[in-house]
């Protein structure tokens, strides 16, 4: 009974320095990934978080499907994928479904979450923004649209360098540590407050650091600009704009904030993912309609500095087989993948990818890549 009595107090001692030294969010982390026998963030976590609802217009344009659609692998992918945990994996030629499987109790209709390829949708909405006027230049000054950044070089941020990667933010993007500042972004319940404290500290559009941080900025950057919530924007701007079948889900930093967790949190389905695929395979044009600027789509699917070619705009890009491989790339291995050669898009999702350690593509997009090479080609 005494050591009952014993834990008990050393629990309370203990959530009572967390809310102390203010890590209310360290608590929900701790109820959230490891009471659901996670060790990190999960596909599924949408029930956990306060969201908003984007909606799908009335207008729907499904996909075709290949007369010889086959949800049938080679025993070694299928291997694979068994072994990573992949939920979805999808493959488009030429506008047309032509392999489509789910796994693990996941069907066409699932929605999960997106994580970071929510990068390349707030990427694409600076893009509009700017064509539309409530960004005057992509090298327009952060500061001008939020004077509460802070840092050295917190005056010379462009807006392109949020979106490239290249501003400079100090920022700990590893998603193992508690601590760090994605970890407390994730489940902290005023992200705004969080994204002023961090500084910018290196001289901006010289070096790429990776960091949820600048798409965050980018985002709130935009709702300013534009006076319109994050949700809303894309909603109207672009989601509503290619026809998907089902609505999503952007997750919240609280029900009290409102603030959308733009860095990730995007829920939606595999199909409707490849249709974000097919708006930047076809340079931003959807049926007859430019929803975003092509030059800006074209700019983005290209290396941002000499130095570094694996980042353009919001998008990742890699080479392989000789073809230029572009794509959107989030946490545990949620991929759209697009290659313009071959018009062909490849949607995986799923529950584990290969950490590279680095900024990168990791070696597990080329297996899916050459899986769908090799049924366009059989």
């Amino acid at each position: 009974m005494k050591t009952i009595k014993n834990i008990v107090i050393t629990i309370a001692i203990i959530f009572s320095l967390l809310y102390a030294l203010n890590l209310e969010y360290f608590i929900k982390g701790v109820r959230v990934v490891y009471m659901n026998f996670q060790t990190t963030v999960f596909i599924n976590d949408l029930k956990y978080f306060d969201h908003e609802i984007i909606e799908s217009p009335d207008e729907k344009s499904p996909w075709n499907e290949s007369e010889n659609i086959t949800n049938s692998f080679r025993t070694e992918f299928e291997k694979y994928n068994e072994e990573f945990k992949t939920v979805a994996f999808l493959v488009i030629h030429k506008d047309s479904i032509i392999a489509e499987n789910y796994y693990r109790g996941y069907s066409s209709n699932s929605s999960t979450n997106s994580f970071s390829m929510a990068k390349t949708f707030v990427s694409a909405m600076m893009g509009k923004a700017v064509e539309l006027g409530y960004i005057n230049s992509l090298n327009d000054k952060v500061i001008d649209y939020i004077p509460e950044i802070k840092g050295e070089f917190a005056k010379d941020v462009r807006v392109i360098d949020l979106a490239s990667m290249t501003s400079g933010l100090k920022w700990d993007e590893g998603t193992s540590d508690p601590f760090s500042p994605v970890a407390k972004q994730y489940f902290i319940s005023d992200v705004e407050e969080l994204m002023f404290n961090q500084p910018f500290i290196e001289k901006p559009g010289e070096k790429y650091h990776y960091s949820s941080g600048n798409t965050q900025l980018l985002s709130i950057l935009i709702e300013r600009a534009s006076g319109i919530k994050t949700d809303k924007f894309f909603e109207d701007e672009i989601w509503s704009k290619i026809n998907p079948d089902r609505d999503a889900y952007w997750q919240l930093d609280s029900k009290e904030s409102g603030i959308i967790k733009s860095f990730c949190c995007f829920h939606s389905n595999a199909r409707d993912f490849s249709r974000l695929g097919k708006l930047y395979l076809n340079y931003g044009k959807w049926g007859g309609n430019q929803v975003i600027d092509s030059l800006f789509i074209k700019k983005s699917m290209t290396p941002f500095l000499d130095n570094f070619d694996a980042y353009g705009i919001g998008v990742w890009l890699t080479k392989h087989k000789g073809l230029n491989i572009a794509l959107m790339s989030g946490h545990l291995g949620q991929y759209v993948i697009m290659i313009p050669e071959k018009d062909l898009i490849i949607t995986r999702l799923g529950e584990k990818d290969i950490d590279l350690g680095g900024p990168g593509v990791s070696g597990d997009v080329l297996i899916y890549v050459d899986e769908a090479l090799r049924l366009i080609e059989d």
